[in-house]
């Protein structure tokens, strides 16, 4: 075959690259083709003999274009064979150890996973498979199921990327139904083993955290002005905590947080900000006796009635137990 003259050939290249950028933004007909790059492919008796012959050239360069059998067909970029680092293997295995089967995107992950891996040679397979996090794996491994909760947290994440409104009901802890008249929905955040709706509950006046696996039934009010969204709140408070957790870094556990004051016994006065009250509570809790909250005084007062309950249960199962 004659060698190709340089200007054909960066010819060549510039309709491979126009015809690959068409294709990134979906699949297209041979008329849609020809519309879209105009020059690039002029209209002449042998354009489909062209588009064909670059599908060709581009196969060849490891990019898969399929071609349906409709008429009139359909292309369709189905990508290409990406060359990976040990790097690259060793983060896409980090991507699915922490992706644990209750997570509510596992089958995804695992399909695009699947997709990006499937054409690993031997050695590769083996880096990707044999690696793992601190060399077991750390799967995020939500307490139940929340596959069956995909398209409600992507309905979610919807509503708060378009500042939508929302009428929700509700199952409490308790499994009581509430009806909410008027929520303004922040962001979805993960702890404690579950997914939560961060969220401002107008008929209250605050924010809470709601467990998303909880939300019966959402339906859509409206959009909100630009500008007349509510900016998320943060609750702003003090809590001591025993200098035996005070020495070196403090473990970031909410927002913000500093400390102001060192008392002569080493424990330190720590002013900080939390997302809700709910949030802060039931962190601080996880200190016992090694924090205590000091202000705001409606915020503490919410601590010591949650503190009673405890008491109040434990002292229960202590007279059965003496009984």
């Amino acid at each position: 075959m004659p060698a190709v003259p340089p200007i054909y050939r960066t010819a060549i290249i510039v309709r491979l690259r126009a015809l690959l950028d068409a294709l990134r933004d979906g699949p297209l007909t041979r008329a849609e083709i020809i519309a879209r790059l105009g020059a690039a492919y002029p209209a002449t008796t042998s354009i489909r003999r062209m588009i064909d012959r670059d599908i060709g050239h581009l196969a060849d360069l490891g990019i898969h274009i399929h071609r349906s059998g409709d008429s009139p067909p359909v292309y369709t970029l189905l990508g290409s064979t990406p060359v990976y680092t040990v790097a690259d293997l060793q983060t896409l295995a980090v991507i699915r150890d922490s992706v644990g089967p209750h997570h509510p995107y596992a089958s995804q992950v695992a399909e695009l996973l699947g997709r990006l891996t499937a054409g690993l040679s031997d050695a590769q397979r083996d880096s990707y498979e044999g690696h793992y996090i601190g060399c077991t794996p750390t799967p995020v491994q939500p307490a139940i199921d929340y596959g069956p909760y995909t398209a409600q947290i992507a309905e979610l994440e919807r509503v708060i990327a378009t500042r939508w409104l929302l009428r929700m009901r509700y199952r409490t802890s308790h499994g009581n139904e509430i009806l909410y008249h008027k929520v303004e929905p922040y962001a979805i955040e993960y702890y404690d083993r579950h997914y939560y709706l961060v969220a401002y509950i107008h008929t209250y006046g605050q924010s809470r955290d709601l467990r998303i696996d909880r939300i019966l039934e959402i339906e859509r009010l409206h959009t909100l002005a630009p500008g007349t969204e509510r900016i998320r709140p943060l609750v702003t408070f003090r809590y001591r905590l025993a200098a035996i957790l005070a020495q070196g870094e403090l473990s970031q556990r909410f927002a913000t947080q500093r400390i102001i004051e060192r008392l002569d016994n080493g424990d330190v006065i720590i002013e900080a900000e939390g997302r809700s009250d709910f949030f802060i509570i039931q962190t601080l809790l996880r200190y016992r006796s090694n924090a205590e909250l000091l202000s705001p005084p409606e915020l503490r007062a919410r601590m010591v009635e949650e503190v009673r309950k405890l008491a109040e249960l434990y002292n229960d199962g202590e007279s059965v137990t003496q009984g």
